[in-house]
């Protein structure tokens, strides 16, 4: 009787597992096709590999094409207390782009940020944190690119 239950728990568990693995990888297979897709000289080259990983170049002629003109982010600092220090570091990522294709052409800026708290007594520790920040905000406006994308196509 025991050993049924634990059978039958077991089976449960390897069937929810299984199906949360599928569609996982249903997700994760995802990508966007483009006809072109092409970045202005002042884009990073950490961003444009990153993109690798969600848009493809495809020959046909039916899809739409992506220029991405500007990627800037800008540091602001925030102080307070008593002695007016800065407290917190804000950093904000902004993209130009426009999907376009024969018929239309959408042009659009996203924007996102982030907060770090100041590191008076280890400055190189504030740095490194700045620069994941960036790379993590990067991540960030490739997803909000997809999504304007899927938007779009529906």
């Amino acid at each position: 009787m025991e050993q049924s239950k634990f059978r039958r728990y077991f089976l449960i568990l390897i069937s929810i597992l299984f199906l949360e693995s599928c569609q996982h990888g249903l997700i994760e297979e995802r990508k966007i096709h483009f006809k072109e897709i092409e970045f202005s000289s002042n884009i990073q080259d950490s961003f444009k590999q990153k993109s690798k990983k969600y848009f493809i170049i495809s020959s046909e002629k039916n899809f739409l094409s992506l220029k991405v003109s500007s990627l800037k982010f800008q540091k602001k600092n925030y102080y307070g207390g008593s002695s007016a220090r800065a407290k917190q570091i804000e950093i904000i990522g902004f993209l130009d782009y426009s999907f376009q294709n024969d018929l239309t052409k959408k042009n659009g800026v996203l924007k996102t940020s982030g907060w770090i708290p100041i590191n008076e007594e280890n400055p190189q520790a504030e740095i490194m944190a700045q620069k994941e920040l960036i790379n993590e905000l990067e991540d960030l406006l490739l997803h909000q690119l997809m999504q304007e994308y899927w938007l779009i196509e529906s």
